[in-house]
């Protein structure tokens, strides 16, 4: 495999595909973007229009003009990205994905491989809608798999603990919905290009990287 690969990761939401990519990003000693943090993290700092937040908040997208260009303004034109990365929730739909190929071969470069994180859209649901943060120090529970010792409370540091916007029930089911109508068909896009790798989100996370690392080595 190349040293420096270019990777998009692929996923429902709750997959574990974020996690996986910081681990291929730091063994591959490459940037990560994850465009749904950035986002995120625009919002909190007041710099994101109303209306793309409300948009966000209730689990929408952004247009795909707009998606592109910060995607390249903010990180693929950087220094850092230009030897390889890790992509993280980019692209999202056909279009992106056709652009992000085209603004790659005119860099003289190419993709190295998608790699699919496959879960059920039911134990995706019950990761994200279940999560619980505390404010404080960051702590993650989740009300299914991994609740606090005492109910709506941080182990670590007593603070009540906090469910993110988009984390709530509704806006769950709306991302759901949104990746079922539009991202799955990049599995198809990827996979006709020969680059897609689909591994099986649902094992712990040292199990999945362990199937990408020997399917990424398998593909080079």
């Amino acid at each position: 495999m190349a040293q420096h690969p270019r990777i998009i990761l692929l996923g429902l939401p709750g997959s574990g595909k974020g996690t996986q990519g910081a681990l291929i990003a730091q063994t591959w000693r490459v940037p990560i973007f994850s465009s749904g943090e950035y986002f995120r993290n625009l919002r909190r700092e007041g710099k994101l229009p109303a209306e793309v937040a409300a948009k966000i908040n209730a689990g929408g997208l952004v247009s795909d003009e707009d998606v592109n260009m910060i995607v390249v303004e903010s990180f693929l034109s950087t220094q850092e990205a230009q030897a390889g990365f890790v992509l993280d929730g980019y692209p999202r739909t056909v279009a992106q994905a056709a652009f992000l190929d085209e603004y790659l071969t005119k860099q003289n470069l190419s993709l190295t491989a998608a790699v699919y994180v496959d879960l059920s859209v039911e134990t995706a649901f019950r990761r994200i809608s279940g999560r619980r943060v505390c404010p404080a120090d960051g702590s993650v529970y989740n009300a299914y798999y991994s609740q606090p010792e005492r109910e709506g409370f941080c182990n670590l540091c007593g603070a009540p603990l906090i469910q993110r916007e988009d984390d709530r029930e509704e806006s769950v089911r709306t991302r759901m919905s949104t990746y079922e109508a539009m991202t799955k068909t990049l599995t198809v896009y990827y996979g006709d290009q020969g680059k897609l790798i689909t591994v099986d989100g649902a094992s712990a996370p040292d199990v999945v990287f362990a199937r990408i690392q020997g399917a990424l080595h398998d593909s080079a």
